[in-house]
């Protein structure tokens, strides 16, 4: 493997979610001690991946549809009629599959996609707001809570949502402060995020 590829490589995985420089670095390195077996695993994974997981159209978060009912663009927890009539709102798909390993929350689910900084003129484009609204005009919900980061952007994202959905006839919630400032919920134990859904208000 040449310089220019260890670079370019390194560049691609410091495009990863909390991945820096040196980090990055590490992967490449990592990969270069791997046999031809492995690295021909991972690029066909990669390749594949896209096309083995849908979107829900609910929801927005992604799954790999098991069965060929599961192909019609619905996921399990959206047309699961057993689960309470409350949506709670996370920020990514890591947020929602932590919450529901906690075995606390029964309700459904909403991936915003994303959060609205402070200084940010057009939320509409950082977030899923208008198809949250759109979601929420179809199905009625007897509360909807806000689950997102305990940190500045979190917090406001928090307090944009609550001002778009006022009109709404659902109660609207917060998590309580379980969570320490700054708390990503994708690492968040399971004890200190069923305090935060129990402390809700």
């Amino acid at each position: 493997m040449s310089d220019d590829q260890i670079e370019k490589l390194t560049e691609l995985f410091k495009k990863f979610p909390g991945v820096g420089p040196r980090q990055a670095r590490r992967f490449v390195y990592y990969l270069i001690h791997k046999d031809n077996s492995y690295l021909n695993d991972l690029t066909e994974s990669m390749k594949n991946l896209r096309g083995s997981v849908l979107q829900c159209s609910d929801c927005k978060r992604f799954y790999a549809p098991r069965h060929e009912n599961d192909k019609k663009g619905t996921c399990m927890y959206c047309i699961d009629e057993n689960r309470e009539a409350t949506l709670l709102i996370v920020e990514k798909d890591a947020d929602l599959e932590n919450i529901e390993k906690t075995d606390t929350y029964k309700g459904h689910y909403f991936v915003l996609g994303g959060l609205v900084p402070v200084l940010e003129k057009e939320p509409e484009k950082r977030v899923r707001i208008k198809h949250l609204k759109s979601l929420l005009g179809r199905k009625k919900m007897d509360e909807v809570i806000v689950a997102l980061a305990a940190h500045m952007d979190g917090d406001h994202t928090a307090e944009y949502l609550k001002k778009e959905l006022s009109s709404l006839s659902s109660k609207v919630t917060l998590l309580g402060r379980g969570l320490s400032t700054g708390t990503e919920l994708e690492y968040s134990d399971s004890d200190t995020l069923k305090n935060a859904l129990k402390n809700r208000g």
